[in-house]
């Protein structure tokens, strides 16, 4: 994108597979940017979404999470809230950054106040109607002792606390299951993961909220209840 003739072709080439397979628009995910092509990164989705409008064609971005103008790590930092709100029909913030990344310490990926402040900033560059909660359903296993993590989805989880013997605890301040363990060769771990309970919880606050829902990532490392809740306790908007 560091440049107008780079950023045009590859609009074209977007536009292109759109038409080919006749979708309904195109969602970005672009990460790993460098700071200095923070303003050509804004013009690649202002230019996208222009052209992508005159079609008719919807721009959806994912986009890594941030909870103020100042600099908060080199993974969001490059990502204009404002400049990318304007440009986009769907947000999709992805908050699964609190935790989790090298040096990060233990903790939830997604804690509930995490969550909320992360939204509360996102709405203030952008409409409600357009951002999306991504939120994460996978976990990890810290390991205290040598430093450390390990994904670990739902079930992986759920079967180290029964290797271990361990009881899981629901964490109300982060609204997070959790438990802790000492593996063979002696090393502390934590583990902080996600359940049915805990994407409830999520669902609740993006409805107080007022945005426009919340996307799960990935499928395949989720607690299965999670399909029977959403089904039973939640409505859910089909397009």
């Amino acid at each position: 994108v560091s440049s107008k003739e780079n950023r045009t072709a590859l609009i074209l080439n977007i536009i292109e597979l759109i038409e080919k397979y006749n979708y309904d628009g195109i969602n970005i995910d672009i990460e790993d940017v460098f700071i200095e092509d923070s303003e050509n990164l804004s013009l690649f989705y202002k230019e996208l979404g222009e052209a992508l409008d005159k079609k008719g064609y919807i721009l959806s971005a994912s986009v890594p999470s941030r909870v103020s103008d100042e600099p908060f790590n080199p993974f969001s930092d490059p990502f204009n809230y404002d400049a990318i709100g304007k440009a986009v029909d769907e947000f999709v913030v992805m908050l699964y950054n609190e935790h989790g990344w090298p040096g990060s310490g233990p903790g939830p990926v997604v804690s509930i106040g995490w969550m909320e402040r992360v939204l509360k900033y996102t709405i203030t560059k952008m409409p409600r109607e357009k951002v999306v909660a991504a939120v994460s359903v996978f976990g990890f296993d810290f390991n205290l002792t040598t430093g450390k993590n390990t994904y670990v989805t739902y079930q992986g989880a759920m079967d180290l606390a029964k290797k271990y013997d361990k009881e899981v605890i629901f964490d109300e301040e982060t609204k997070t299951p959790t438990f802790s363990y000492v593996d063979e060769e002696g090393n502390e771990h934590e583990v902080w993961f996600e359940n049915a309970e805990s994407i409830y919880a999520k669902i609740q606050l993006a409805w107080k909220l007022g945005i426009k829902g919340i996307a799960l990532w990935r499928l395949g490392m989720e607690d299965e209840e999670i399909w029977s809740m959403l089904k039973e306790d939640v409505v859910v908007k089909k397009f």
